[in-house]
């Protein structure tokens, strides 16, 4: 095995003094050829204690070990002169040496207060909150630590590693002697690190169809100065590069609640991982954008529920991936099995003054119906056999229950759905009840397509000729709203809120969809009713059979793992340019003939990053794109390489009948932005915080897409995979070919 051992050169070794707390002093590594061994230092402090026995505390009535204690005015003693003096001399002397043995006493052991001591039993946490990876950091009170660094990469895969790819770090070290800076700052230094780098003369390994790769351990490194934050350092004392890693854990203008660990050296952050340690408090976490400490909301929920309000359709890249291709739904009524319908189910009613009863019973595969009227047994709907079910989904028809006596002859019901106390006749749109007193709701449509099953927010997107398409729907309980866009215009018909409901219409001639219908309170004169017709609603989807498009749902913790997004605010001028305030300044420049709705195919792009680093970026846009953009449309930002940078996309242009979108990128590294070989490769780029990796996608065909997975290394992004979907109609989806 090798050994990958960081030392420091040398330790300055100092001689305690009888004011010092007991405290064990760091070691030496002393190392020769391949093996090593430490060497204690000399410890020969001791406990300065009072006449009476009592610990001396500190100025701020800390002992040593860190209790409080009172400080009396005998605390220390003068030893007496060994010189003779008359009896008042002597007496003086004496009172001025013991205040001076009093006073050095109090400096010293201010001096060894042990800030380590307030760190133990505390599991630090070095992470931004997205994506699978964190650096755990733990403290004993004689400064040495021992941490754990993992990044789990679910999506990087490869044979025999099917569950991902682990990068990893194992770790101890020692923080050289702490200095106080204030009352609430103690600095340090990192002054040992010890990890491994090979196992088995190798980095890495496969275990449990997992690839594990031996790494350095990511916030801290040989020499890195160190701040400890005491609780209550004021907000206004903490540095934009603390605050950066911390704005999900402080409310803005609040002082610090925690200790913490700030790594200045590279402006990162260690702080108590309540989740590590089993004690977290999620109602406490105040949230990222309002502080409020109630629901746990990510930026980007909270936008896209805010869009109708706002009038203003969130960022398009900050949206989900919405499935791509048409469905046809199968087997959509799931209920409608023999099982489902053994018993007894009654179907009473009145026709031309008569009361009608129709009783219907399944005993196995044996079927009965039985009709009445006014009592007296009547000719139709009378008779019994074996029973069968036809199932018509293919055709989107409701299936056919039969039952076929001897003879031959048939008797059929058409049924859309079985529940416990009812199932729904498709025919004659009405119910057969079971002899029960419950009755149960009529929102039923197909099994799935109910407005308990479509509560919550929901998105779609789609292009044609006229642009791309973002839709957001909300329903909360019976009331909703739609708002829709077409290349950022605010759409004049799928705009307003009101009641809902769902019906079951005529969609086309023997095929009959749920619909559902929001009544605007404030649409056009044209109509005041906006319809999506829906096949299927599957947990996180459903399917609109009118505009042959998904809708995903976004729930309140949609983005949290996202957050490397970032929405910016922009401001359009008269003169065709616009700026830009993301986490980077970007005025956008139209350089070429522009259109009359501002439109153009060049630009130049001026930036300013945090660090202060100025860009100019000439770029055009293809010229045989589908859509033209507008100044602010051309600049978006995300953080592609994952290194806690915003780095810069540049729309290029929407290709092909599908409309893909290409993208070019120039990453920000800081002190400089360059360009991204290959980005344009990925079409459609969506990068992915839990993988690590940017995932395109396209259209192959009338029933098939590609997904690709790219990553960054360097300045390039590299294929690492390409998967080939192909719609399987047995399967009812698309499955992967490849």
């Amino acid at each position: 095995m090798k050994l990958h051992k960081i030392v420091i050169a040398a330790l300055a070794l100092t001689m305690a003094l009888s004011a010092c707390a007991e405290q064990t002093a760091p070691a030496i590594t002393e190392t020769t050829g391949g093996s090593h061994r430490e060497i204690p230092a000399d410890n020969s402090g001791e406990k300065a204690e009072s006449a009476a026995g009592e610990e001396i505390t500190t100025s701020s009535g800390k002992t040593a070990s860190g209790k409080i204690v009172t400080v009396g005015k005998d605390t220390a003693k003068a030893e007496t002169p060994e010189t003779e003096a008359e009896p008042a001399e002597a007496a003086e002397a004496a009172e001025a040496a013991e205040a001076e043995a009093g006073t050095e006493a109090v400096s010293e052991t201010a001096e060894a207060y042990n800030v380590f001591a307030d760190m133990d039993g505390i599991i630090f946490g070095f992470m931004s909150g997205v994506g699978a990876w964190e650096t755990t950091l733990e403290v004993a009170p004689d400064g040495s630590f021992k941490g754990l660094f993992y990044d789990m990469n679910m999506g990087e895969t490869g044979e025999g590693y099917d569950n991902g790819t682990l990068y990893e770090c194992s770790f101890t070290g020692r923080f050289s002697e702490p200095e106080q800076k204030d009352d609430l700052t103690w600095t340090t230094e990192v002054a040992a690190l010890d990890f491994e780098t090979e196992k088995e003369g190798s980095d890495r390994y496969i275990e449990d169809g997992m690839l594990h790769i031996l790494t350095d351990p990511y916030g801290l490194s040989l020499g890195d100065s160190i701040e400890i934050l005491l609780p209550g350092t004021p907000y206004k004392d903490l540095t934009e590069g603390f605050l950066s890693w911390m704005i999900w854990q402080i409310e803005e203008g609040k002082d610090l609640p925690e200790i913490a660990i700030y790594n200045t050296t590279n402006e990162y952050v260690f702080y108590p991982d309540h989740y590590a340690m089993g004690d977290a408090d999620t109602s406490s976490v105040p949230d990222a954008e309002t502080g409020s400490g109630q629901e746990d909301i990510s930026s980007i929920y909270e936008s896209a529920l805010n869009a109708y309000a706002n009038q203003q359709m969130p960022d398009y890249f900050m949206m989900p991936y919405v499935p791509i291709g048409t469905f046809t739904p199968q087997k959509p009524y799931e209920s409608v099995t023999e099982a489902n319908l053994q018993g007894r189910w009654v179907n009473r009613y009145k026709e031309g003054g008569a009361e009608i009863e129709e009783i219907h019973t399944v005993n196995g595969d044996h079927g009965k119906i039985e009709c009445y009227r006014d009592g007296e047994p009547t000719y139709a709907w009378n008779g019994e056999g074996t029973i069968s079910i036809e199932d018509r989904s293919d055709r989107n028809v409701c299936p056919a229950f039969r039952i076929t006596n001897d003879e031959g002859n048939v008797c059929t019901i058409y049924i859309r759905w079985v529940k416990d106390n009812a199932f729904y006749d498709g025919g004659f749109l009405n119910q057969w009840k079971r002899e029960a007193p419950e009755d149960p709701a009529d929102t039923y449509l197909y099994d799935t397509v109910t407005l308990d099953n479509l509560q919550g927010l929901w998105y779609s997107e789609y292009e044609d000729g006229a642009g791309i398409y973002m839709t957001l729907l909300n329903i909360d309980g019976d009331e909703g709203w739609i708002f829709e866009t077409v290349d950022g215009r605010i759409s004049s018909t799928w705009n307003g809120e009101g009641k809902v409901s769902l019906v079951m219409q005529d969609f086309m001639d023997d095929i009959r969809y749920p619909e559902l219908l929001l009544d605007k309170k404030d649409g056009t004169k044209r109509s005041n009713i906006a319809g999506i017709y829906i096949t299927d609603v599957e947990n996180d989807r459903f399917y609109d059979a009118g505009f042959k498009r998904w809708y995903v749902k976004i729930t309140p913790d949609y983005g949290k793992d996202l957050e490397y997004l970032w929405e910016p605010g922009f401001e359009v001028h008269e003169d065709g340019s616009a700026w830009i305030d993301g986490k980077n300044s970007i005025l956008v420049i139209p350089n070429g003939e522009m259109n009359d709705d501002g439109s153009c195919l060049q630009w130049t792009i001026r930036v300013t990053n945090d660090e202060g680093t100025e860009e100019t970026i000439s770029h055009e846009v293809f010229g045989d794109t589908i859509y033209t953009p507008q100044a602010y449309e051309v600049v978006s930002e995300a953080d592609v390489n994952f290194d806690d940078r915003m780095d810069l996309l540049l729309y290029c242009g929407t290709m092909g009948a599908a409309g893909v979108q290409i993208y070019d990128c120039y990453l920000n590294l800081g002190d400089r932005f360059v360009r991204c070989e290959g980005f344009t490769d990925i079409p459609d780029p969506d990068p992915d915080a839990v993988s690590r990796q940017i995932i395109g996608h396209a259209r192959d065909g009338a029933n098939a897409y590609v997904e690709v997975y790219y990553t960054i290394r360097g300045t390039s992004a590299v294929l690492i995979d390409e998967i080939r979907y192909e719609y399987d109609e047995e399967a009812g989806d698309y499955i992967p070919k490849n």
